[in-house]
């Protein structure tokens, strides 16, 4: 874990640590040191035998448990750690390097809060090291605290400036805060402190492909993929900026290279359904997203693509299918809501396109297009006077939408209020849009007037 404090030498760490204990026989010190000696060479089995005799001859030795507790750290035994750190800590209170080590591994154990309590404890004892603030704002960033996390990690970067991965990690939540400029930033001092920090490369592309600069997320991407050719993801990411740059093959190549390395990928095989439905392969494309479907049967936004390009395709009844699949997994999924009330608005069942539509608007009250396909559906009942309340909304909601005014003079046509009519389409020409010749020849025959 890139926070956890460094096992430094054995006399460094006594002068440092202070604990608690008398000075005991050479052949303890001796097998102290043996332990010491085992775990710098990585024999952490062996470090353990040695830390336990030291405890067998004195159980109150924190040290020991110490040590002990870190050589399970790195065996990957954080129960095991936390307990000897524990034990530790109840022999010397103020060991404040205890405290960190034992925060980390309950990072390990996404105990987040009892993590900030033991580095909050290991910075009140003034153990000021750059790791302990980079622990704490890992955990308060998974707690979803962004700003203390960003506190926490600037003050890790005052005390070592060299530390690329708190560059990365507060650039990740820049990147969370919406803050891409600064996420940037973040990255790209990771890179130049780390020059084959992967993670990082990936993480600006990121950025940079939300921004809409594709050809720098290529770039990065490259350089990812450079230091790890292995990797799914960077390829499946690469091909995200290729699609949108509009390099539809290009986005293919990489989407097939992901998949080649994991055929279990559910997102990619989504991805590159949409690059096949771009490109007019729809048989394609449904296969693609049929695949995502098996491997994660609760991929609503799959089921909402392939929706759309059944409809493509004419089938109506197959997409009312998929787009109740999508609603019935996510019930907020007003696209879906919206697709499927366009379905059967074209099917000329309107009840059930007006259920559609207001649940559209129900979760976004801004959806001037509901607005304009519930007034449609209203119309089809020859409920004039609510599809006029519908149309006006979506006026008011955007004043320049030529298509609305058009179809509300259509709406006051068929009520007989020849006037308003009038008024709606010359504000459709005004506008620059289009009143096609059937609206025009009816709406004179009606008003007795040309204009």
């Amino acid at each position: 874990m890139f926070f956890l404090f460094s096992y430094s030498s054995f006399a460094e760490d006594r002068k440092q640590t202070k604990p608690a204990f008398k000075e005991e026989s050479l052949s303890i010190e001796e097998i102290f040191t043996k332990g010491n000696k085992h775990f710098k060479n990585k024999e952490y089995d062996e470090a353990i035998v040695e830390f336990s005799k030291v405890i067998q001859i004195n159980p109150n030795r924190a040290e020991a448990y110490y040590r002990r507790g870190f050589a399970y750290a790195k065996k990957g035994n954080s129960a095991k750690a936390i307990a000897d750190y524990t034990k530790a800590i109840e022999i010397n209170p103020n060991y404040a390097e205890v405290y960190h080590n034992r925060g980390a591994e309950y990072v390990i154990q996404r105990n987040y809060d009892q993590a900030i309590s033991d580095f909050n404890a290991a910075i009140e004892l003034n153990f000021n090291k750059a790791e302990t603030y980079a622990g704490r704002g890992f955990s308060c960033q998974r707690k979803g605290n962004f700003d203390q996390a960003i506190a926490d990690y600037s003050k890790a970067i005052q005390i070592n400036s060299r530390y690329a991965e708190v560059y990365y990690y507060r650039g990740y939540v820049y990147a969370e805060k919406g803050n891409s400029a600064k996420a940037i930033a973040d990255y790209t001092k990771a890179i130049k402190i780390n020059p084959k920090y992967l993670e990082a490369y990936a993480a600006r592309g990121t950025e940079y492909e939300i921004r809409g600069n594709y050809d720098q997320a290529i770039s990065d991407f490259d350089k990812a993929i450079k230091f790890s050719p292995n990797e799914a993801g960077l390829y499946a990411w690469r091909g995200l900026a290729y699609r949108n740059k509009g390099n539809l093959d290009q986005a293919l190549a990489d989407y097939d290279k992901a998949i080649q390395i994991n055929p279990g990928f559910d997102q990619v095989y989504y991805f590159r359904a949409i690059a096949y439905a771009k490109k007019g392969n729809l048989d394609q494309a449904i296969a693609d997203y049929t695949k995502a479907i098996e491997i994660n049967p609760d991929y609503g936004k799959a089921y909402g693509n392939r929706g759309a390009v059944y409809s493509k395709k004419g089938n109506s009844d197959q997409a009312i299918a998929d787009y109740t699949k999508a609603i019935e997994i996510n019930p907020k999924d007003f696209k879906a809501y919206n697709n499927r009330g366009l379905e059967y608005k074209n099917k000329r069942n309107y009840d059930q396109a007006i259920s559609d539509f207001d649940n559209v608007i129900g979760l976004d009250p801004n959806q001037v297009e509901a607005y304009l396909s519930r007034g449609y559906a209203y119309q089809g009942k020859s409920n004039f006077d609510q599809a006029i309340i519908d149309y006006t909304k979506a006026i008011g909601i955007d004043q320049n939408f030529a298509y609305a005014y058009y179809l509300r003079a259509y709406a006051f046509l068929f009520k007989g209020d020849y006037d308003k009519a009038w008024e709606d389409v010359h504000k459709v020409e005004l506008l620059g849009g289009k009143v096609d010749s059937k609206l025009l020849e009816n709406l004179k025959k009606a008003s007795g007037r040309e204009k």
